[in-house]
């Protein structure tokens, strides 16, 4: 074993992690004692590797660095040098020392990289076949009281530098998943636009997001194992203008991109958004997504849910229901007709982000929750309304200087939390996040957790921080 370099990082970078199965004492005596690997272990291992892992992930060697890091309770960040062979030395001896688990060594390394292969990458893909892994009718269907989740829009690496580099966005991520470990919110919902760069298209810079891709992983992995991730397709995860290539490519990376899930009674239908901006090359895909839609609200006339929310990357309007198609809403059609169906079947909460900046637009009951990033935002200075509307945003005009921010001043996250009468939601910079999730609602003037249905929001917070001036706010959240 010659994780020298492992063995000389200071003992409280050793953590008891979900998965840890070593502390930096064992690493440092089984180097020292120069113990010989036991060969059929080392052999299971990479066997194992070659048969369930190669070929199914982008990176290979992000498994090796992933299991080294879940096997000494590492951050990642300290094991990206680590080699395949070390790796499974690790493990190999792990295994023989019966850390982890007490029976057969064989048998409890298989299991222990069964369970590790669903921390690493399988965990982004339980949305399929229209539903997701454990989030079930038959486990969730029932209202068991209130509950919490929270919400991360567009941590869309690379927005702030144009794909050169994407340290800052990823940063906030990573800062951002250190506050959902600590609230343990019943799961976490982000809402599209992972990465910046195009996978494919005109645009396309597919090297560029196949890196960002394995960087968010990265953050994401951190998350912790029992707390599931809820993804939502983005423009920049699909295209702009979509075809079969990239939605197979989304799928393979992220899991299906429409789908429902239930949790504690409540139900959530998840879109993809983009059918509704430019369909021109994903016409059949469309009407599928329709069909399914229809079939959903009518199946829930029979499953009567406690509340029924949706959930898409870009909302279906931005400031008023009937305004004009822009680059940040649906077009007419399915608008409307969708939106019908949604207030018919009681939704009352639609959960959008792509703006870059926080609205919220009311329809009769229904609240359209556009989520600033948890990565980049725009320092818009216009009307959203309009903003929205435009084919393209004249930035001379509506962004004010500096255009973008991605720092814990600017980058946030929502928390949404369902109880008996419907849902109430809380928008915090990444500076500012409770301590706890009750925190987030109280109502003695640290936390103002947003009034139940109330129908204009006008924060002094995001003002200053979006650099919005109060008439512009004041619109903007009609």
């Amino acid at each position: 074993l010659r994780l020298v370099q492992l063995a000389n990082l200071p003992a409280q970078d050793f953590t008891h992690k979900e998965g840890a199965a070593a502390e930096h004492a064992w690493l440092v005596r089984a180097i020292k004692s120069e113990r010989c690997v036991p060969i059929t272990l080392w052999v299971l291992y990479r066997e194992w590797v070659d048969d369930v892992i190669d070929g199914q992930v982008e990176h290979v060697d992000s498994w090796h660095h992933f299991v080294v890091a879940r096997a000494l309770g590492l951050n990642l960040s300290k094991t990206k040098e680590v080699k395949p062979h070390e790796a499974a030395d690790l493990l190999a001896l792990l295994a023989e020392d019966r850390k982890l688990g007490p029976g057969d060594p064989a048998t409890c390394l298989e299991a222990w990289l069964e369970a590790t292969r669903e921390a690493f990458d399988f965990r982004f893909r339980k949305a399929h076949h229209r539903g997701f892994d454990g989030l079930t009718l038959e486990e969730e269907g029932s209202w068991e009281g209130e509950f919490f989740f929270v919400q991360l829009a567009d941590p869309q690496l690379g927005m702030l530098h144009g794909d050169k580099s994407w340290e800052e966005e990823k940063a906030m991520l990573s800062r951002a998943v250190k506050h959902v470990n600590r609230l343990k919110p019943r799961f976490l919902l982000v809402s599209g636009d992972l990465t910046n760069a195009w996978p494919v298209g005109p645009q396309a810079d597919p090297s560029s997001a196949a890196k960002q891709v394995v960087a968010v992983k990265e953050v994401l992995r951190e998350v912790d194992s029992s707390i599931p991730i809820v993804l939502v397709p983005g423009n920049h995860d699909i295209g702009q203008v979509p075809t079969s290539n990239e939605l197979d490519l989304y799928s393979s990376r992220w899991g299906d991109d429409y789908f429902s899930f239930w949790v504690g009674g409540v139900y959530f239908m998840v879109l993809n958004s983009q059918f509704y901006m430019d369909s021109s090359k994903t016409e059949s895909q469309r009407k599928d997504q329709d069909a399914w839609i229809e079939a959903q609200f009518a199946a829930l006339r029979r499953r009567q849910p406690k509340h029924v929310v949706m959930l898409s990357h870009v909302p279906p309007f931005i400031a008023e229901p009937s305004e004009p198609q822009g680059w940040a809403n649906w077009e007419r059609e399915p608008r409307d007709r969708i939106v019908k169906l949604a207030k018919d079947a009681g939704v009352r909460l639609w959960l959008c982000g792509h703006y870059h900046g926080n609205a919220v637009a009311v329809d009769d009951d229904l609240e359209v929750v556009t989520c600033a990033g948890v990565g980049s935002n725009i320092n818009w200075t216009a009307n959203a309304g309009v903003v929205a509307t435009s084919n393209r945003p004249d930035f001379d005009k509506c962004v004010g200087d500096p255009p973008f921010f991605a720092d814990a001043q600017h980058s946030g996250l929502r928390i949404v939390r369902f109880d008996e009468e419907g849902p109430r939601h809380s928008w915090f910079v990444l500076a500012d996040v409770p301590l706890k999730l009750d925190d987030a609602f109280r109502q003695d003037g640290n936390y103002n957790g947003s009034p139940r249905r109330k129908k204009k929001r006008a924060s002094e917070a995001i003002n200053n921080r979006l650099g919005l001036d109060g008439n512009a706010q004041e619109d903007i959240f009609k």
